[in-house]
């Protein structure tokens, strides 16, 4: 993009400044994403992003849970940065929707789990976040993405797939499709406590790089990508902390016999949200938050392997065998938290 674009684009949010330098940020794998400094004298930085409208084709609705969600922040005693849009609006131009968020100042964003001790600063955020929610009716709130966490549905999409899918495909995924059906019993478990335990505003992608960290303390300092705020359980916020963080191998390694959850920094999740939720959640919450990692593991595995079989249209990959990478090593990180 040329700045006099970016420039017109920002004016609908900021009329009497204009951008001085903007740059790309292509951490993001869904939205686009712009960091601009506008005004020539105390220049100041703004994060401009154009929303995935396939990804996200409920996107009003979802700004008006960002909304939502934001106005009851305010009357908590939420201490860190909650950078929602601008002037509570979208603009499209031309058929391209944007947005503009206030840029969280002397903070670092990282793609992956430096230490136990960060992964607690996030999971402590992730705590307040909910204990500051904690009187907020849920049921308000839209959803913008059906079945997003429902291990029914998911499996129910594999199956579906096997029928589609390429004999060479699926006979390199056979016998793991064979182990996934013997697990149906964790599956329906989790969908039975996500009817039965309490509904909370759920992140949806608590992954750590939607945590910002200051980079002086190391402390969390924000919590961000709010595209995925909908009702939900703990289960799906801690789950995936535990999915994505306690795998220090990363989702996409290739060296699947060593790939595991580490033990220490599932405790340090559970013990950070805690430290400051506790109170607040019900026993049977408490009890089923270490299965929620494992409960999140087979369902992503599901999910990579679905679309393997599918032939790649969901998840962009790089290399024709990558989703079956992803596949086998979200079920070698299921094996080790179902130990």
């Amino acid at each position: 993009m040329e700045l006099i674009e970016v420039n017109n684009i920002v004016k609908q949010f900021i009329p009497n400044e204009d951008v001085v330098v903007f740059s790309a940020n292509d951490k993001g794998l869904i939205n686009r994403t712009f960091v601009v400094s506008v005004g020539k004298i105390n220049s100041k930085q703004f994060i401009l992003q154009a929303i995935n409208t396939a990804i996200f084709p409920l996107y009003e609705k979802g700004l008006e849970n960002i909304i939502l969600v934001k106005n009851e922040l305010q009357k908590s005693e939420f201490s860190y940065n909650f950078p929602a849009p601008i002037n509570d609006k979208y603009i499209c131009i031309d058929d391209v929707v944007w947005r503009i968020f206030p840029f969280v100042e002397d903070s670092v964003c990282y793609e992956k789990v430096k230490d136990k001790e960060q992964a607690f600063e996030a999971a402590k955020c992730l705590g307040s976040f909910y204990t500051s929610l904690a009187n907020f009716d849920a049921e308000q709130l839209h959803i913008t993405l059906p079945n997003f966490h429902n291990a029914a549905f998911r499996f129910k999409e594999l199956q579906e797939a096997v029928k589609t899918a390429s004999t060479n495909r699926l006979s390199k995924a056979k016998a793991l499709i064979s182990a996934i059906h013997k697990e149906r019993d964790e599956l329906h478990k989790f969908d039975k406590l996500n009817a039965e335990l309490p509904k909370r505003v759920v992140h949806f992608d608590a992954k750590i790089s939607n945590f910002l960290f200051d980079n002086k303390t190391c402390k969390a300092k924000a919590i961000i990508d709010l595209d995925t705020l909908m009702p939900g359980t703990v289960l799906s916020d801690i789950g995936d902390m535990i999915r994505t963080y306690s795998n220090v191998a990363g989702e996409e390694s290739q060296a699947i016999a060593l790939v595991q959850g580490d033990t220490e920094i599932i405790e340090h999740i559970i013990d950070g949200f805690l430290s400051v939720s506790g109170n607040m959640l019900s026993a049977a919450e408490k009890d089923n938050l270490e299965f929620s990692g494992k409960a999140l593991a087979i369902i992503q595995c599901i999910r990579f392997l679905t679309d393997y079989l599918n032939n790649d249209n969901y998840y962009k990959v790089s290399y024709s065998s990558q989703n079956w990478v992803r596949t086998q090593n979200q079920w070698a990180l299921y094996c080790s938290l179902k130990g």
